[in-house]
């Protein structure tokens, strides 16, 4: 029990010592729930009243009164009798009433149906909860910002008073000796290209989400044939049959997963369903019985192919599933002079409560420090999610923050390194869609240079492959899977992105996220495996190799009201071969 707990621990970054350990065992034990339960509710709790702070014994104490709070709730809320009778309420209990539901709500716990506070409702009863994310990336609109992190004051002392910055958290390979971080060629210059589709159509004015519901549907049906076509090689089969035939023997079919919505909120096994093609299923969906399958890990808009029987004509059970192959990494040649030192940091760059931009300042210290050839710095720099920026507590309009941002990048970072600005859909200042294009690039320094999210760099033969949107913390919340015991999550979460050929395969996408499906069709495309991948985001970090691809989730450079990490590589190559060596670094 102890290692699963710390295991549901460390998934968040936390390493609590053993006495805090044995305290949260005995609060299993009293409380009888499992171990990714109480780090759910331990999150959800750090992040609306201790500003993310590591468990300790002083707070645990306050900590398990809230629990005990929040459990006694629930069990209430089950046992509460049905009454025909109709409820009278003063303003006494309409409050407490109130209180107690925001409070769960904070918790991403389900609330009571009452007369009161009715606009918000919890998912259907039998809808699996997400572990080990209640609380985390969730935006509540019927909160204030304050009501859940309330500006603290003396925040930027406790990043300026951090004791662990420049510590090495992850290596990569592991048991690799020390790297020296210095620039040995520094006359040479790396030729930084884009690869693939051009950046006009992004650039040019366009009217994003403005698209008509049939150019909408070609887009995913393209999507499934494309990938029909790669999977039926893989099955060595000619073609595929339609998903709704009445046939008790076994056969192919194909189709992106979606959720039936009258089985439940999110994806579960009760609300599989298989959309198929219009040429092949007339467009009609089945749901699918996994219960004969021992493993499996699906999201909403995978495209995936089955083999199974129909022997109702009405459900369709499920004896295997092949997914997409994942394509080799790309052979180039690679005309590398000497190693290729790269850092790699994704914003936010201030503290959640101000716009001092006290982690910025000390990356580009760090930068001018090494002065690696390539410097890639993802967006958000004025970011929506930002206290100040949410209640309009500015000096400046967004537009003038963010130029204040990049006049302060290229004036103190030095000419010889080379700097490439990736926006996000989080920049107030800029367009909320996904693809989202370059910044202007008016006034920019020689040795900056703007490209969009998402984007596939070539770096002298070396594909680098990027995006600033956290889409593995989006499909972890949307993704069902029965796998074995001590399975790669993170990993397997990565080659969804491979197999799909996609930077962001999820349909529906997040509802945070404005997806504009005819500019995703050129420029959200991943038809090959990189090199590299970044992909940051707010789960734990790490560096993986997934099918030959190197994968750096650095997280962001901020966490909390804490410095956060970012990442230095150094790549080496010949003729077809690349090497990459590369840690994790806090800031």
């Amino acid at each position: 029990m102890e290692e699963h707990l710390l295991n549901e621990f460390e998934e968040f970054g936390l390493t609590p010592n053993k006495k805090v350990l044995e305290k949260c065992i005995e609060l299993l034990k009293k409380y009888s729930i499992t171990p990714d339960t109480l780090v759910n509710h331990w999150i959800g709790y750090t992040a609306t009243k201790l500003n993310d702070e590591a468990p300790s014994l002083e707070n645990l104490i306050m900590f398990e009164k809230d629990l005990a709070k929040e459990l006694s709730a629930k069990t209430k809320v089950k046992s509460e009798p049905l009454s025909e009778s109709p409820i009278i309420h003063n303003i006494t209990t309409i409050t407490q009433i109130t209180e107690d539901d925001e409070l769960l709500v904070g918790y991403g716990t389900p609330v009571r149906k009452s007369s009161v506070g009715a606009k918000r409702t919890s998912g259907l009863e039998g809808t699996p909860q997400n572990k080990r994310l209640a609380g985390l990336g969730q935006t509540y609109s019927v909160h204030t910002p304050s009501a859940f992190s309330p500006s603290t004051p003396g925040t930027s002392s406790k990043f300026s008073s951090r004791n662990n910055a420049g510590e090495v958290v992850v290596k990569y390979p592991a048991d690799d000796a020390a790297i020296n971080w210095t620039r040995s060629n520094e006359s040479w210059e790396p030729d930084i290209q884009l690869h693939g589709t051009a950046e006009t159509k992004l650039t040019t004015k366009y009217n994003y989400m403005f698209s008509r519901l049939r150019d909408k549907f070609e887009v995913l049906e393209e999507q499934i044939n494309d990938l029909g076509d790669l999977m039926k090689k893989k099955l060595g089969i000619d073609d595929f049959e339609p998903n709704c035939v009445l046939k008790s023997e076994t056969f192919h079919t194909v189709g992106r997963i979606c959720c039936d919505a009258t089985s439940g909120s999110r994806l579960n096994t009760s609300s599989l369903l298989l959309e198929g093609t219009r040429n092949t299923s007339s467009g009609q969906s089945v749901p699918l019985d996994v219960s004969q399958l021992k493993e499996f890990s699906f999201f909403p808009g995978q495209v995936i192919a089955v083999e199974g029987s129909n022997p109702t004509g009405k459900k369709m059970v499920v004896t295997s599933v092949t997914t997409p192959p994942i394509n080799p990494v790309f052979k180039t040649d690679v005309s590398i002079e000497g190693p290729l030192n790269m850092m790699v940091a994704c914003g936010p760059f201030t503290l959640p409560d101000d716009l001092e931009f006290a982690p910025l300042v000390e990356f580009i210290q760090q930068v001018n420090t090494l002065l690696p050839h390539i410097v890639i710095i993802m967006g958000p720099f004025v970011d929506v999610k930002n206290k100040k920026v949410e209640c309009g507590d500015l000096d400046y309009t967004y537009q003038e923050q963010f130029d204040i941002v990049m006049r302060e990048l290229q004036s103190k970072i030095i000419n010889s390194v080379q700097v490439c600005i990736i926006p996000s859909w989080r920049d107030v200042h800029y367009r909320a869609v996904y693809p989202t294009p370059p910044f202007p690039q008016e006034n920019k320094a020689p040795n900056f240079s703007f490209f969009s999210d998402p984007c596939i760099l070539n770096v002298n033969g070396v594909f680098i492959a990027l995006t600033s949107t956290d889409i593995l913390f989006h499909l972890s919340k949307e993704e069902i899977a029965v796998t074995p015991h001590g399975s790669d999550r993170l990993g397997r979460l990565v080659s969804h992105l491979f197999s799909q050929q996609s930077f962001y395969p999820l349909n529906p996408p997040s509802e945070e996220m404005s997806i504009d499906l005819e500019q995703a069709e050129d420029h959200c495309k991943l038809s090959f495996t990189p090199h590299l991948l970044f992909v940051p985001s707010d789960l734990r970090h790490f560096i993986k190799n997934v099918s030959g691809c190197v994968v750096v989730n650095m997280e962001r450079a901020v966490k909390g009201f804490c410095g956060g990490t970012y990442s230095r590589l150094q790549i080496t190559g010949e003729a077809s071969s690349v090497q990459i060596k590369a840690e994790i670094v806090r800031l």
